[in-house]
């Protein structure tokens, strides 16, 4: 029976969390028992370098369970490499990672199996932020400013998710340890999909709830505001990855918009006042042109550097473009690469 079940690898990444981690890996480890008619399971705990008592608590959670596993950070190397050990340490048929804080309730975890399951996608998603999601207690301005970068990166992205900075997720085994990852922070949530998106890996999105209501201590610890954080800083740099074209082409477009119309007045003012002058054609058109100048030199100035920076815009735009995607073949190829190896 034990052959026919698949392997599933719960990931939980844990930093300071010797109040909360061991009665999450009670919760987390009962439900997966329950799932055992279905699923084989270990419970792999990262400790990335907690100064607390977080690793010895769950060494001796570990003890007496020998589907739990502890995997040990010598200092404090952030969210991105605790997930990238924690996937080459991980031997799951398919890999959940989830909060050590339980801001997502255990539930979440068979339905990620669940859509897993059903639609053979490589990915899975627990979005709040999609149809369904819903969040509780997490501070008005955090929320907003979370939701704002989701639609920033979605927009750049192929997918059509409504979150994808989050962490709670289910993957295939085989698929996360194969891809190359480099990300040391939280954007790694976000390089993920970027990379599963240059691997032509299919994506599902499961709505969740994310609830903070017992994170009160937590909250008052943490300064939530609208200032850009270096992770933030990395988000949005991520949407550039998804389509830098947009970065370039969008405001080259508007500025080449602006110095057609520019270029356009002024060719009206200078048919004008050419149409108040004596002489030849040559002459009343220059005439024409230094009337205008006289009276709008800003509108020459506003049409010329316009121009100029549009085309520049636009001509970064289409080199980023073509360097994008030589980058994704170039991806695409040694990734297929190393599967075959």
């Amino acid at each position: 029976m034990s052959e026919n079940r698949k392997l599933v690898t719960l990931l939980v990444p844990a930093y300071n969390e010797a109040l909360k981690i061991m009665a999450s890996l009670t919760e987390m480890y009962s439900y997966m028992a329950g799932l055992s008619d279905r699923y084989r399971f270990e419970l792999l705990v990262v400790d990335d370098g907690s100064t607390d008592e977080t690793a010895d608590i769950v060494e001796a959670f570990a003890r007496t369970r020998a589907e739990v596993r502890l995997v040990r950070q010598p200092a404090n190397m952030r969210l991105g490499q605790a997930l990238r050990d924690g996937f080459a340490a991980s031997q799951g048929d398919v890999v959940v990672v989830f909060d050590s804080d339980l801001s997502y309730s255990v539930e979440h975890i068979g339905k990620l199996l669940d859509t897993m399951e059903r639609d053979r996608v490589a990915i899975v998603v627990a979005s709040p932020y999609m149809k369904g999601g819903r969040t509780s207690a997490v501070p008005w301005r955090r929320a907003q400013m979370s939701k704002q970068v989701n639609r920033l990166l979605s927009a750049g992205s192929q997918y059509d998710l409504h979150t994808v900075t989050s962490m709670v997720r289910a993957y295939d085994g085989e698929f996360i340890r194969n891809l190359s990852l480099k990300s040391m922070g939280p954007e790694i949530n976000t390089e993920i999909l970027y990379k599963a998106q240059i691997m032509r890996a299919r994506v599902a999105e499961i709505p969740a709830h994310l609830d903070w209501s017992d994170q009160a201590e937590r909250i008052a610890t943490r300064k939530v505001s609208l200032k850009f954080t270096t992770t933030s800083k990395l988000l949005v740099f991520a949407s550039f990855l998804y389509r830098p074209i947009f970065f370039f082409m969008i405001p080259g477009l508007l500025l080449l918009m602006l110095s057609l119309w520019s270029g356009g007045s002024l060719m009206w003012t200078v048919w004008h006042e050419a149409g108040h002058q004596g002489g030849g054609l040559d002459a009343r058109i220059t005439n024409g042109f230094a009337q205008a100048w006289k009276l709008r030199p800003q509108t020459f100035i506003i049409a010329g550097f316009s121009f100029v920076v549009a085309v520049q815009l636009i001509s970064l735009g289409l080199l980023a473009a073509q360097a994008k995607r030589y980058f994704e073949e170039l991806f695409f190829a040694a990734t297929r690469r190393s599967d075959s190896a």
